[in-house]
């Protein structure tokens, strides 16, 4: 018996190693198309809102950045918590005020 359940541990974790690997490039393919459509007349609220949970730079329209991490966005606005040099404060952005979306890509 024990001979049995020592054949099938090797191919349970091959298997499991392979759901892992597919998993991951499920995810990076699925981050690879997503999108934004630049000629929507919502698209600054799509480029956001598809760093929900992340840290981004917003560069406002008067030239001044604010930086933190996506909380909500909203159809008018977005809340941004953890505002860098600010990190016990958390701010609400007019998304007609935004002039760009600025984020960290992933290293390679």
């Amino acid at each position: 018996m024990a001979l049995i359940s020592t054949r099938r541990a090797p191919a349970a974790v091959i298997a499991i190693c392979f759901a892992i690997g597919s998993a991951g490039l499920v995810t990076r393919t699925m981050a690879q198309n997503t999108q934004v459509d630049l000629n929507a007349a919502d698209s600054m609220r799509q480029a956001i809102e598809m760093h929900a949970g992340k840290r981004v730079k917003l560069k406002l329209v008067s030239g001044q950045d604010v930086e933190g991490v996506v909380a909500k966005v909203g159809s008018h606005a977005v809340s941004l918590t953890e505002l860098t040099g600010m990190e016990l404060f958390d701010g609400t952005v007019r998304l007609d005020q935004v002039a760009a979306v600025i984020v960290r890509r992933a290293a390679k």
